[in-house]
Order: structure tokens, then sequence, then C-alpha cells
């Protein structure tokens, strides 16, 4: 019994290095040869921020409370969305040199993908909170408690999603394209620089950004600072429970097609 128990203590270990192992070659790779490296996380959002800032403030008039950070904190939490789809579509693709190779379990690739777009996310949030203290905003444990736990949600619902579009694109490559496009199309019907309230949007159309799940959760985040908005913790935890079920789905269908994705590479 304790000898079973070693081998799968010592079977856990491995999966976990292996994961370690993995983040930290995505790191390596995606900002091998950069003269700027990691701070390229910081550059593009920040960098995005500052041209829309620049753009919105004197083109329009939102009346928008502390839009510096409502629109800092928008575009963060869209990258990292963004980022948990791209890289976890293209995860088994980015590693087929090692899932030819080596003998693993495959839902790791995707782990260790999203894993990179948490890091980021940790990082961006770090500079975040030191601006959002210097424009007096109020930040609590329970705010960042809240964050978590939308953050939370997300990454269930990217590594669910991730489970189905990894398989698929490597059957169909324009797949990637076609995320890339659809994703900048729905980063403008995300209320991102403006709110469905200032009026930048009309008739169907904001009902429509209304209802955009993803705009709900940045809004939520938006609340747990103060920004703009209430807490709605049940609805949250209704999205939670629809992430789960996503996740559970893509498990099963990763579980049963993953076998098959050698012929494709």
């Amino acid at each position: 019994m304790s000898y079973n128990y070693s081998n799968m203590r010592l079977l856990s270990q491995n999966k976990v290095d292996l994961l370690v192992e993995l983040v930290k070659t995505s790191f390596k790779m995606r900002y091998q040869n950069s003269a700027l490296g990691i701070l390229w996380v910081l550059i593009k959002p920040y960098s995005q921020f500052l041209v829309q800032y620049i753009i919105w403030t004197r083109i329009t008039n939102f009346q928008i409370p502390n839009y510096q950070i409502y629109l800092l904190l928008g575009i963060v939490m869209y990258t990292f969305f963004n980022e948990l789809i791209i890289l976890g579509q293209m995860s088994l693709l980015d590693r087929a040199h090692i899932i030819l190779k080596v003998n693993f379990p495959r839902q790791i690739a995707i782990f260790s993908a999203l894993l990179s777009a948490l890091i980021n996310l940790a990082i961006n949030m770090v500079f975040f909170l030191i601006i959002a203290v210097l424009n007096k905003v109020t930040i609590t444990p329970l705010s960042i408690l809240y964050f978590l736990f939308l953050t939370l949600i997300i990454f269930i619902f990217g590594v669910g999603v991730s489970f189905f579009t990894s398989i698929a694109t490597i059957k169909l490559r324009d797949l990637k394209n076609v995320f890339e496009l659809g994703l900048f199309l729905l980063q403008w019907l995300t209320p991102i620089f403006y709110s469905v309230s200032s009026g930048f949007v009309s008739g169907s159309v904001s009902d429509y950004i209304a209802a955009n799940p993803i705009g709900i959760v940045i809004n939520q985040g938006r609340a747990a600072f103060g920004i703009t908005g209430q807490i709605n913790f049940q609805l949250m935890f209704a999205y939670l429970l629809g992430s789960i079920l996503i996740f559970v789905l893509g498990w099963v269908y990763f579980n049963k097609k993953v076998k098959q994705i050698a012929e494709y590479f």
C-alpha cells in the first residue's frame, strides 16, 4: 500500500515539475532574443491604455468617474481573456515537438500555456494597484478577494474553451486567424473604453453589449474596486458554474480526441 502511494506521489511530483518546466520554457521562447524581454508584458496593455486614453478623452466627453482607472482595468482584464483564448488555442501546436517525443498528460500543455497568461495578469495587476492607489481608489481585502474570484471564473472558462479549440486548431490551422479576428471584433463590443450608459452606443446594439458576458465580468472587476457599478456575487457564482460546466465538457472532449492528434502535426 505504501509502495503504491509512493509511486502515485512521485508521478504527481513529476507532472508538477514538467508543468513548471513548460511554463519556464514558454516564457523563454516568447521573449527570446528580445531586448526588452518580459517588459513587453507591461508595454502592450499600458501602451494601448495610453493611446486610447488620449484619443477618447479628446474625442468624447465620457462622464465616467476615474476614467483612467476604468479604462486601464478594462484593458488589463480583456488582455488576460484574449491571451487565455489565443495561448490555449495554440498550446498543442506550439508544443508539438515535445508532444511527439515525450509521453505525458497532454492537459499539462494546456495548463502551462494558460499559466503564462495568469502570470502576465499578476504582473499587470501589481502596477494597476499602484496606479489605483495613486489615484485614491480604495483597495480593500474584499476587493482583492472578489477580483481573484473573477479571475478564477475567467481562467476556468479559458481552460474549458482551450480543450476544444486546441484540438480543432490542429486539424484546421485557419482557426487561429478566425479567433484573432473574432477577439478583435469582440473587443469593440465590450465596454472597455466606454460604458453602455455613456451614450456611446444606443438602440439594440447597447442591449447586446450590456449582455456581453466578458463585459459583465469586466464591470464586476471595476465594481470590486469601487470604480463603477455594484458587486453581484450571485450572478458571478452562476458564471462560475457555467465555466465549470464548459471545463468538464471540454475535459471529456479533449480526453476523447487527444490521442488522434499526432497524425495532424
